[in-house]
Order: structure tokens, then C-alpha cells, then sequence
């Protein structure tokens, strides 16, 4: 399946999230230069399909010689076919939960500066997650364990899912 890629920098939606969000605000502060990059992907016969499985985003930290060709920190992937059809609030709650994902690295309380300049950041790792085969959920229906991680996860996370 060919995936194709449109690059927008210094996109205008991610600092109107920022500014919305105060805890996102230390991304403007140590100037985080994004970009997002929008992954079309589409089968042999022209059928469009998701990007990505689970979240329709992925964010990629570029490396020091990345940052230093593209002029680009953050990669934001994001499934176009998605983003185009989602409204306003769909969108801004894409971009929140990449940004959301980004943390900046501190020590002593001062934030760590890598030998280019730029703030040493890395990824939170997801905290709602639900892996499983259907296969064997179909079989043994309670008895699996993906039914067992599913009830946990509607379970924990009762109140903002449902």
C-alpha cells in the first residue's frame, strides 16, 4: 500500500492549541519548531484506508541531524483522510493529544539542553491502552484476555470514555 506525505511548517493550528493549553505552554516558551506531515495511505485498487491503527497520529522527535537539514523539531504525522473529514474541536483534539505526548526533559528543576541548543525532549507514553487478537476474543468470549483488558480499561477509564 503506497502511503503519500504533505508536509506543512510552522502550522498555525498547533500554536493556537499551545496558547489555548496552559500546560503546553513551555513548548512556545523554548521555541519547539513542528511541523505536521499528513500520511495518506491508499491500496493497489485506489482505496483510501487509515494511516495508522489505533490514534490517527504518530509524533516523531527528530535527531540532531534532522533538526539540522529539515529545520524542524517535532514531527506530527497525521492520517489526512481523518483530519479532512473531523470538524474543528476533532482536529484541535488530534493536535492537543500530539502535543500532549511531548515532554521536556529537566534536571534540577532547569530544563536539559542538547549539544545543538534545542531542549532535550521526549515522549509520554500512552496511558489507555487496549491490545488483543479478535480471534481468540471471539472464541473464548469472558474467558479471554482481551475481554479481561477491555472491562480494565472501561473499568479505569469509565468516567472520560462513557
Amino acid at each position: 500500500m503506497p502511503k503519500s506525505y504533505t508536509i506543512e511548517k510552522n502550522p498555525e493550528i498547533i500554536d493556537w492549541v499551545i496558547e489555548e493549553n496552559d500546560n503546553l505552554a513551555e513548548l512556545k516558551e523554548y521555541n519547539i519548531r513542528f511541523a505536521i506531515i499528513y500520511v495518506t495511505n491508499t491500496t493497489s485498487d485506489g482505496e483510501v484506508v487509515p494511516a495508522f491503527k489505533s490514534l490517527p497520529y504518530k509524533v516523531k522527535l527528530n535527531s540532531a541531524k534532522d533538526r539540522c537539514i529539515k529545520n524542524i523539531d517535532v514531527e506530527i504525522y497525521i492520517d489526512e483522510s481523518y483530519f479532512e473529514s473531523a470538524d474543528s474541536e476533532e482536529k484541535e483534539a488530534v493536535i492537543y493529544g500530539a502535543l500532549n505526548q511531548i515532554v521536556i526533559k529537566h534536571k534540577d528543576g532547569m530544563p536539559i539542553f542538547q549539544d545543538d541548543g534545542v531542549v532535550k525532549l521526549v515522549l509520554k507514553r500512552p496511558d489507555m491502552i487496549f491490545e488483543g487478537f479478535s480471534k481468540c476474543a471471539e472464541k473464548y468470549k469472558i474467558k479471554s484476555p482481551e475481554h479481561k483488558a477491555f472491562t480494565q480499561l472501561t473499568t479505569d477509564f469509565n468516567n472520560i470514555l462513557f
